[in-house]
């Protein structure tokens, strides 16, 4: 059974939302305890900044998930040892681009999902060879 194009625009959407998530756990992790003095004035800067972090982070989340899906589709296991290694490289690398800005928060987790397309280029290669190599029915 087919899944309509509802499903799959859905999917593309809500799947990339990993990597916004793991950046503010990280984050909340390493950055949220304030000191007792410390006021919160700068609250409405704090919340404008996140907002575009989870915006550019949602953004280079697109790679990577969408490498690991056609993955997925062709060999289940090369997608979950991809997914397991490159997500919290990516992650990190999205943590350490920020100090870069937007840009970085992007560049870093594109960079970090070539392996990802590369494997996936050479499944690709691989399984057009075996179906190329297949003898001629009827013949």
């Amino acid at each position: 059974m087919r899944r309509s194009t509802i499903q799959r625009l859905l999917q593309l959407l809500v799947l990339p939302l990993w990597l916004p998530l793991a950046i503010l756990v990280v984050s909340a992790i390493r950055f949220a305890t304030l000191s007792p003095g410390e006021e919160i004035s700068g609250l409405p800067n704090a919340v404008a900044m996140v907002a575009l972090m989870v915006l550019f982070a949602w953004i280079a989340a697109f790679p990577l998930t969408l490498a690991v899906t056609f993955l997925h589709r062709r060999v289940r296991a090369l997608a979950y040892v991809c997914g397991v290694v490159l997500a919290p490289l990516t992650v990190y690398g999205a943590v350490i681009g920020g100090l870069f800005g937007p840009v970085g928060v992007v560049a870093y987790p594109l960079v970090l999902s070539l392996p990802a397309w590369i494997a996936l280029g050479i499944t690709v290669l691989v399984q057009r060879r075996r179906s190329n190599m297949r003898p001629a029915e009827g013949a």
